[in-house]
């Protein structure tokens, strides 16, 4: 697809792209492009993607085609099930299914319109017993300072104790 700057015809765009080099750079650059129209598209990334310069620039501050994307955060890390016989047999199983960062899904609709529309249909979905959904990347700082952006799954509605002398 890259070498040939054509791409199979698609309604919707759906990836879990490489995370090395400079694959998700330029991921964004090529989605929020003219060329790639108002296709809705949706990715899993790791959870620092959004704080990206090229993030940024690709979506929001994108002065030609601007979008806004909304978060869909799973309230229980993915585990990674890398394929059999990947990775070399080791004492511990610990690293096994593990990855070195929190997964998340970046959603746009394609346009504002649909984008608002694919938030509430999440919202009335199943989907909202084990994902909470962030408009914008202030609401997952709420969701973090809440507790349930941690990697480790924990609920939101946990409250930190206090240190008592």
């Amino acid at each position: 697809v890259w070498d040939a700057q054509e791409e199979p015809t698609f309604d919707v765009f759906v990836t879990n792209p490489p995370y090395s080099a400079d694959h998700i750079d330029k991921l964004m650059t090529y989605i929020t492009s003219t060329k790639f129209g108002t296709k809705p598209w949706l990715l899993l990334m790791p959870n620092w993607v959004h704080k990206k310069d090229y993030y940024e620039n690709s979506t929001t501050k994108n002065q030609i085609n601007a979008s806004y994307p909304f978060y869909v955060v799973p309230k229980k890390r993915y585990v990674y099930v890398p394929p059999p016989d990947f990775r070399e047999k080791k004492a511990s199983d610990v690293h096994k299914k593990s990855s070195p960062f929190v997964s998340m899904w970046y959603v746009w609709g394609g346009t504002s319109q649909k984008n608002d529309a694919l938030m509430q249909a999440f919202q009335r979905s199943d989907a909202v017993s084990v994902c909470d959904v962030a408009r914008s990347k202030s609401a997952l700082r709420d969701l973090r300072r809440n507790g349930s952006i941690s990697g480790g799954g924990k609920s939101s509605s946990k409250k930190k104790k206090k240190k008592t002398k």
